[in-house]
C-alpha cells in the first residue's frame, strides 16, 4: 500500500541486535531532493600506471592505475581498462557530482594543461560531461605560466551541467562509466601528470557523490 508516512522520531527497534541504528533494505534508497544516497571513492595509487609524462597537443587519457590503488563504496573499475572507473546509480532521479584531485609537474611552464570529464552509460559511447569541449580550463588554464613548478589540480564536475545529457543521466541506473583527458596547450612544456617518477612518487583521488533529485 502506497501513502505518506508522516512521524516526528525514528529510533531503531529496541529489541534488535543493535538497537541505535536504523537500517535501509539493500537495493532500496532514501530520496531527499538535494542530499547524497550513494558515495564512492578511488585512489589512483602510484607509480608507473598512474603516471603520463608528455608534450603532446591532443586530448589524452589521464592515467589512474597505479600501485595500492582502491576503490570503495559504490565506485569500481572497468572490468577490462584500468583507467575507467564505473561508479552503481541506484536512483531514476538523481545527478552525480564527480570530483577529482590529482598533481602534476610542469617545465618549464611556458603554457598551461586542461582536463575533461568523458561520461557513458553503455562503455561504448562516451560524450563530454562538461558544457565546453576543451573542460572547464579550455585547454590550457589549469597548472602553468610560472615557470618550472609543481602543482595540485583539483576540478568537481555535475552531470547536470551538460543539458544535452542531463535527462539520460538523471533517469539511468546501473554502471555509469567515466574516465577523465588531460591536454598539453603547447609542445614546449613536458608535463607530468599525477606520478612524477620512481624517486618522488605521487598519487590522485577521486569521489562520486550521487545526489537525488
Amino acid at each position: 500500500m502506497a501513502g505518506t508516512l508522516s512521524v516526528q522520531t525514528i529510533q531503531g527497534l529496541a529489541t534488535a541486535a543493535d538497537p541505535t541504528t536504523v537500517s535501509i533494505a539493500s537495493g532500496h534508497i532514501l530520496h531527499a531532493p538535494g542530499h547524497v544516497i550513494n558515495f564512492g571513492s578511488y585512489n589512483t595509487g602510484y607509480g608507473s600506471g598512474a603516471r603520463l609524462v608528455t608534450t603532446s597537443t591532443s586530448w589524452q587519457t589521464l592515467n589512474i592505475n597505479g600501485t595500492n590503488q582502491a576503490t570503495f563504496g559504490s565506485l569500481t573499475k572497468h572490468p577490462s581498462n584500468g583507467n575507467v572507473l564505473a561508479f552503481n546509480k541506484k536512483s531514476s532521479n538523481s545527478q552525480l557530482s564527480i570530483v577529482l584531485n590529482f598533481p602534476s609537474y610542469n617545465t618549464p611552464g611556458g603554457s598551461g594543461h586542461g582536463v575533461r570529464c568523458m561520461i557513458s552509460t553503455d562503455q561504448t559511447n562516451y560524450v563530454v560531461s562538461d558544457i565546453l569541449t576543451n573542460g572547464p580550463a579550455n585547454g590550457w588554464g589549469f597548472h602553468g605560466y610560472g615557470g618550472a613548478t609543481a602543482g595540485m589540480n583539483n576540478f568537481t564536475w555535475s552531470t547536470y551541467d551538460n543539458a544535452s545529457y542531463r535527462n539520460t543521466i538523471n533517469t539511468y541506473t546501473g554502471d555509469f562509466y567515466f574516465y577523465f583527458q588531460v591536454y598539453n596547450w603547447a609542445s614546449t612544456d613536458t608535463i607530468s601528470y599525477i606520478d612524477h617518477s620512481d624517486t618522488y612518487p605521487k598519487y590522485g583521488t577521486v569521489q562520486v557523490m550521487e545526489v537525488a533529485q
